[in-house]
């Protein structure tokens, strides 16, 4: 287990790395389209379903947005380390 907390550690740090430097950088003229646009969408969503609705559309924007671009590459990256930690733990556990 050891042996495999290491490679999950290897391989998925490189690849998270690999994602990272070669993903596209986000369009700047999207930004600032989502700014102006979300003001809006928000007092409609909060009009329409209450401040609850608008906190979760937040947690969604949120965790959406950890599976594009540069920000794919840290979550692939965090997820690694804590599979890697696991294996490393559940080894080091059985070996008692």
């Amino acid at each position: 287990m050891k042996l495999a907390s290491c490679l999950v550690l290897v391989i998925g740090l490189s690849t998270a790395a690999g994602i990272y430097f070669f993903a596209p950088e986000p369009d700047e003229s999207a930004a600032m389209y989502e700014m102006g646009v979300s003001k809006q969408y928000a007092r409609t969503l909060q009009r329409l379903g209450g401040r609850q609705a608008v906190l979760f559309d937040e947690i969604q924007t949120w965790f959406a947005a950890r599976w594009h671009g540069k920000q794919l590459g840290v979550t692939i990256g965090w997820i690694s380390i804590g599979v890697a930690g696991a294996l490393y733990l559940i080894g080091r556990s059985t070996r008692r």
